[in-house]
């Protein structure tokens, strides 16, 4: 920009901050209010026990003397290429997945084993693309035709990089979990949002993907098999979500205020500025010492409404799970804050690792003991994702082996690409 230009921008923006009503303290203040109603009933989420925060100190917490998995820690995460298009309407993403293993010098088999997901969306009758397995000494594949959607396709990009990324690291995760003696790390959530999402759409009479194709459910049930062996042998599954566009805690906030009828002094229904859970917790736990850890106590999803019904997260395909009902394996959450950067990590475990007192103190100190040690995501996660990670080279060799067609460049493309289960519509 000219000087001119920047001048223009800079009085519109004085402008912006001089309507914002509060100083960050302030700002911090009103969370903080906010946070305690969501002791309240009502809403999709729900507090265990009173809603609560707490500030420890980071060396006190990464050095917790009473933890019981105190051997290696186990992570996996899944690499994408991201969705690469061709200009015959080709769209193809590559996902690799990986296990990795913290606290133990020799990550052994494990560490050498992959997954490789490929999914490819091609609407022309002509093609002869099908379901493919592919196998080498360490690393199995398999290559999975999209579906034509019912209706003209909107973010297919995202719905077919979604399915290879948890498709590879849910195949992955429970090829590697009979060699896992810890807690199982994942990056991201501990269940398929957007996946979820479609198989409560089909459920519920609307359309998704999941309405004539079996991989959507597939993958869910390969998250809730290594939930289960996990849970009879007494280790932690937990899902660490670094950045998050949800908003369904705000969601559940406004529905209780409104609810409870919840006024200001001017009598006005409080308001939630905010428009992601991540803003609003990060303002709860902002605080300015540099040497401790602030968190929460931990909340659980209920029922969500879905073409106007309530129904249970995971009711679509209630029973494939040995311990209990959809309810059980409902996501619990928790929230941490990292004091030098500012960033907000979710901590989520299946509601019935959690429902018992102790062993949700355990699980919860457990997280942050790892988060505490690294100052950001546990070491497991870390690893795996340097295992797992698909380079900008790497994508432009893979997107070059299709010849029958040229490639759709994409201007904006920036080489980052995160999050894609959390735009869960096709």
């Amino acid at each position: 920009m000219d000087s001119e230009s920047l001048g223009i921008v800079r009085e519109m923006f004085e402008a912006v901050d001089q309507a914002v009503p509060r100083e960050p303290t302030s700002q911090a203040d009103h969370a903080r209010q906010l946070f305690e109603l969501l002791a309240r009933e009502g809403g999709h989420v729900e507090a265990i026990g009173e809603p609560q925060y707490w500030r420890t100190r980071i060396d006190e917490l990464g050095t917790w003397s009473d933890d019981p998995w105190a051997g290696a820690t186990y992570g996996v995460d899944a690499g994408t290429t991201r969705p690469i298009e061709y200009n015959n309407g080709l769209v193809v993403d590559t996902a690799y997945a990986k296990t990795a293993v913290a606290g133990n010098d020799d990550g052994g088999e494990i560490e050498r084993t992959g997954h490789i997901t490929g999914v490819a969306y091609f609407d022309d009758d002509d093609s002869t693309l099908h379901a493919q397995t592919f196998d080498g000494d360490n690393v199995t594949a398999e290559l999975i035709p999209f579906p034509q959607p019912a209706k003209e396709p909107r973010n297919i990009g995202k719905s077919v990089a979604s399915v290879a990324q948890r498709m590879s690291e849910s195949r992955q995760a429970l090829a590697s979990v009979e060699s896992v003696d810890g807690p199982l790390f994942l990056d991201g959530a501990v269940l398929p949002l957007g996946i979820v999402y479609w198989l409560l759409l089909d459920y519920t009479g609307g359309r998704s993907p999941a309405g004539s194709w079996d991989v959507p459910a597939d993958i869910v049930g390969n998250y809730i098999e290594v939930i289960d062996r996990q849970y009879e042998r007494d280790q932690p599954v937990i899902g660490i979500v670094k950045t998050s566009s949800l908003s369904q805690l705000l969601s559940s906030l406004r529905e209780k205020i409104a609810s409870h009828n919840i006024r200001d002094d001017s009598g006005r229904l409080v308001s939630v500025p905010w428009t992601r859970d991540h803003q609003f917790m990060s303002e709860v736990l902002r605080f300015d010492d540099l040497e401790y850890l602030t968190y929460t106590s931990w909340f659980v999803q209920q029922s969500r409404e879905i073409q106007g019904q309530h129904v249970e997260a995971l009711e679509p395909i209630s029973g494939r799970g040995r311990h209990g009902d959809a309810e059980a394996y409902r996501r619990a959450f928790c929230y941490v804050r990292l004091p030098k950067t500012g960033d907000l990590l979710r901590i989520e475990a299946p509601y019935l690792m959690v429902k018992d007192e102790d062993m949700r103190e355990q699980m919860r100190l457990k997280a942050l003991k790892e988060i505490a040690q690294r100052r950001g995501v546990p070491r497991a996660i870390h690893r795996a994702d340097r295992l797992a990670r698909i380079s900008r080279e790497n994508r432009d060799t893979i997107r070059d082996m299709i010849e029958r067609t040229e490639y759709s460049y994409d201007h904006n493309w920036d080489g980052r690409w995160s999050d894609i289960e959390e735009d869960p519509e096709l």
